[in-house]
């Protein structure tokens, strides 16, 4: 008898929860001197991706934690929030 495993889809929020992200988080959060590199606030502050990247062939997005830290900031969530309905974040199809 054979098994089949079934790879389940992970969710976003579920994402944002794992250790890698944390850790890459972290390091953000100490590069940009815990502050909004928008407004300067220290508190209720969020990792942001300046754009999202999504492979040509296959159509997965990379995970959160597989961004070059020059793709990720410091925004406080008032400053996220404004930054996500203000503007749209770039999309950029990318080859491994």
């Amino acid at each position: 008898m054979t098994t089949t495993k079934i790879k389940q889809k992970v969710s976003y929020e579920e994402e944002l929860l794992s250790p890698q992200w944390k850790k890459l988080r972290k390091a953000i959060l100490i590069r940009d001197g815990h502050s909004c590199r928008s407004c300067g606030k220290n508190h209720s502050l969020q990792v942001h991706h300046r754009q999202y990247h999504r492979e040509r062939q296959t159509g997965e997005w990379k995970k959160p934690w597989e961004y070059h830290p020059v793709f990720l900031v410091t925004l406080c969530d008032r400053c996220h929030y404004e930054g996500h309905t203000s503007f749209s974040i770039p999309i950029k199809d990318i080859t491994s």
